[in-house]
C-alpha cells in the first residue's frame, strides 16, 4: 500500500494495465483550508502579484509537469481573461528550488501545498494571495493504493487498514477543524515530516475525508485535464481500479452502522 498522487505517471501507469486498487482519499483540497497556497514573491515587503490580474508578464514556478497547480492557474488565469502565453516564463523545479527562486528574483509565482507556503512566509521569501482549493475545489491531491493482491486476496486485512486508517484521518480533521488535540498533532505530524511545530501550526492544511472515499468526480475532471493537455495519452478507465468497499466497510465499523 502507498500514498500516490494522481499524477501523469500514476495514470500512465494504470493505462499500461498496471493493477492496482484505488481504496481510499489521502488528502483532497477544501476551499477554506489554505492548504495548497497561491505564492508571489515579495519584493520590498509587498507581493510583486496581489491579484491574478497581475499575473500577466510574470514568471511562474510549478514544481512538476501536470501536477495540481498547473490546472489551478489555468482557473485563475482564465477568471481574469488571460491564458498561460501572457506568462513571461513557466518553469519545473523542485519546492526547495522554487523557495529560492523566490529568495534571487527569477519567480514571481508558485502555488505549492504546505507546508511550502508556512515556510516561504517564514523566510520573508512570499506572500500568500489565494489557495488552488478556490479555484479546483475537491480535487484529489493524494490516494491510498492497495496492489492488486492486497486489496483483492488478503482483503480482511486491507479492511482492517482502512478502519485504523479512517480513524486516524478523522482524529486529523478534529484537529484541524475543530481544535481537538491540535498540538498533539501538529507534534506528531512535525517530528515525521522533521519541520518546525512552530511553522505547522501557522500552515494551513489539506483536508482528509471523513468517509475515506475518493472524490471520483474530482479524480475524473483532473484527468479529463491531463489527457486534453497531452500528459497521458491512452486514458485509463477508473472505474477498474476504484474500490468503495474498503471505506465503506471502514464508515460501517466506526459508526456501527448495519
Amino acid at each position: 500500500m502507498a500514498s500516490a498522487p494522481p499524477l501523469p505517471s500514476f495514470f500512465n501507469a494504470l493505462a499500461r494495465d498496471i493493477r492496482l486498487v484505488l481504496a481510499l482519499d489521502a488528502s483532497l483540497l477544501t476551499p477554506g483550508n489554505r492548504g495548497y497556497p497561491v505564492l508571489s514573491r515579495l519584493a520590498g515587503g509587498q507581493p510583486v502579484v496581489q491579484s491574478p490580474s497581475d499575473v500577466r508578464g510574470k514568471r511562474v514556478a510549478h514544481p512538476a509537469r501536470g501536477n495540481p497547480a498547473e490546472p489551478a492557474l489555468d482557473r485563475m488565469l482564465d477568471e481574469v481573461g488571460l491564458t498561460v502565453s501572457d506568462l513571461a516564463d513557466v518553469q519545473y523545479m523542485g519546492f526547495p528550488e522554487i523557495l529560492a527562486a523566490f529568495g534571487g528574483g527569477s519567480a514571481d509565482l508558485a502555488i505549492v501545498p504546505e507546508p511550502w507556503g508556512a515556510i516561504a512566509e517564514d523566510r520573508g521569501l512570499a506572500a500568500r494571495i489565494g489557495d488552488a482549493g478556490d479555484y479546483i475545489p475537491n480535487y484529489e491531491i493524494a490516494m491510498i493504493v492497495f496492489a492488486e493482491k492486497f486489496g483483492h486476496q488478503q482483503s480482511d486485512v486491507a479492511r482492517r487498514f482502512a478502519v485504523g486508517y479512517v480513524r486516524a484521518a478523522r482524529d486529523y480533521m478534529d484537529a484541524m477543524e475543530y481544535g481537538r488535540d491540535r498540538d498533539a498533532v501538529i507534534a506528531l505530524l512535525a517530528e515525521s515530516a522533521n519541520i518546525s511545530p512552530q511553522i505547522l501550526s501557522k500552515a494551513g492544511y489539506l483536508a482528509v475525508a471523513r468517509d475515506g472515499r475518493i472524490n471520483s468526480q474530482t479524480l475524473t475532471t483532473f484527468l479529463n485535464w491531463q489527457v486534453e493537455h497531452g500528459y497521458v495519452p491512452q486514458r485509463p478507465n477508473l472505474d477498474e481500479f476504484l474500490d468503495y468497499q474498503f471505506a465503506d466497510d471502514a464508515v460501517r465499523t466506526l459508526d456501527g452502522a448495519p
